[in-house]
């Protein structure tokens, strides 16, 4: 259920960047609602998480996830422009995303 609570709060907190960006320094007031709305249930959903798995490796995991997601979307959707470093570091968050996962299958 932990895992659940996780997955949904990654997928709320990069929808409220996506709003904040789209509202386009508060221009755009929907966006604005719909950025705090999902930031709100985004803390919910953390407290949720948080009550089955461990603190540390929780938020490493939204952290990272997240980061890659919103970077994913600015590049694709935003049209924004990247390098190889920029690349290169995601890469290294991925690293320690997969290893800090495979470390914690033995606890």
């Amino acid at each position: 259920m932990g895992y659940l609570y996780l997955l949904l709060t990654i997928i709320f907190e990069t929808a409220a960047i996506l709003f904040m960006k789209m509202s386009e320094g508060a221009s755009h007031r929907t966006y604005l609602v719909l950025g705090g709305l999902s930031y709100a249930a985004t803390f919910f959903l953390l407290t949720m998480a948080l009550k089955y798995l461990p603190m540390g490796s929780t938020n490493a995991i939204w952290a990272g996830t997240s980061t890659i997601l919103v970077y994913a979307f600015g590049v694709y959707y935003f049209k924004e422009k990247t390098n190889f470093w920029e690349l290169f570091f995601l890469a290294c968050i991925v690293v320690g995303l997969v290893g800090l996962n495979f470390m914690n299958k033995g606890k």
